[in-house]
């Protein structure tokens, strides 16, 4: 994300993971579901270069996966397919407990200075 220009304009954010953590930290902007489906989009097409069982190895770690295999009907749905219908669960876990968590504390003067932490 920090090879991507900034969507705001605010004068101190350089890139697009700037532009997650203010948001994550400050506000969200009004159109933070752009956001939100870019970083999803990015990581579901990381996954998917990943084999069936690394995928489900990132899967069981995920605390909301007995909720998300209730709602598979298993006489329809066997698990030994092939994961895509698992992959945006996937990475919506990614997304929240690695990418906006990190978001969430990351510190760089460019967002000190905006959030006015000096």
């Amino acid at each position: 994300m920090q090879s991507f220009d900034t969507a705001l304009d605010m004068g101190y954010l350089r890139n697009l993971w700037d532009d997650v953590c203010y948001q994550r930290q400050k506000e969200q902007a009004p159109f933070w579901s752009y956001y939100d489906d870019m970083i999803l989009q990015s990581v579901s097409s990381k996954l998917e270069k990943l084999s069936q069982h690394e995928i489900y190895a990132i899967w069981l770690q995920d605390p909301n996966l007995y909720y998300q295999l209730d709602d598979i009907d298993i006489g329809k749905e066997h698990i030994d397919k092939s994961p895509p219908y698992c992959v945006d669960d996937i990475s919506r876990y990614i997304m929240n407990e690695y990418i906006y968590r990190e978001a969430e504390s990351w510190r760089n003067d460019r967002l000190r200075q905006l959030l006015g932490y000096f």
